[in-house]
């Protein structure tokens, strides 16, 4: 596997740290991975869904946006929102440029699902396969997005977290037909506090899922 750095612009003309795991053979499927705010693309999680995806034949455009270094929380809430669709939307289209991709796999974990909700916008992605980890459900916005668009999905969430509501993610699984893990105890950090092997049990789980779906 080669990997590579991207040049990307995105909000207001702002580098966008991104880069891309290059399967060495033919390959029409592209992985791309939306980490969280903290929860950065290096984390377990989405660490494994990278491998899984390289196990799978496909190039990996890992976003590695690093808002905390910035003053993206101190700005209003709707510049957020077209701060993080630019930033999303530039990546990926420079990951795009590289082939021709017929397969899109998305992974957005918190942060990431609201970047997702925004590529669902463009018609590249109306076929790709979409995991939802630790979805902002408490996001209007984001449930119609995932409503209106209906991607086939997984969702991944435990019971400890502050987003976590059975009712919304009962109608999101109804509405795209998908999959779900919900996960016992585990928080937003998808660990469970004080637990060290319930949260490797968890994590053993989530790549399972991911595996599942992915394949």
């Amino acid at each position: 596997m080669e990997i590579v750095s991207l040049d990307v612009l995105g909000y207001d003309r702002r580098p966008v740290p991104a880069s891309m795991i290059v399967h060495p053979g033919e390959t029409d499927h592209l992985g791309i991975i939306l980490p969280g705010y903290r929860h950065t693309v290096d984390m377990p999680d989405l660490h494994y869904a990278g491998l899984i995806l390289q196990q799978r034949g496909a190039d990996v455009l890992r976003v590695e946006y690093a808002y905390p270094k910035t003053d993206f929380r101190q700005r209003p809430q709707e510049e957020q929102a077209k701060w993080l669709a630019a930033d999303a939307r530039a990546a990926c289209a420079a990951g795009m440029r590289r082939r021709k991709y017929q397969k899109l796999t998305v992974i957005g974990k918190s942060l990431g699902t609201l970047a997702l909700g925004h590529l669902l916008e463009d018609p590249a992605f109306a076929a790709a396969a979409c995991v939802w980890s630790t979805p902002v459900l408490s996001s209007e916005w984001l449930c119609a997005q995932i409503r209106k668009y209906r991607p086939r999905s997984l969702f991944i969430i435990g019971t400890a977290d502050d987003f976590y509501q059975p009712a919304v993610l009962e109608d999101l699984v109804n509405a795209t037909q998908g999959d779900t893990l919900v996960l016992e105890k585990v928080h937003h950090g998808l660990e469970i506090t004080g637990d060290i092997p319930g949260t490797m049990e968890a994590l053993s789980k989530i790549v399972e899922a991911m595996q599942g779906f992915i394949e």
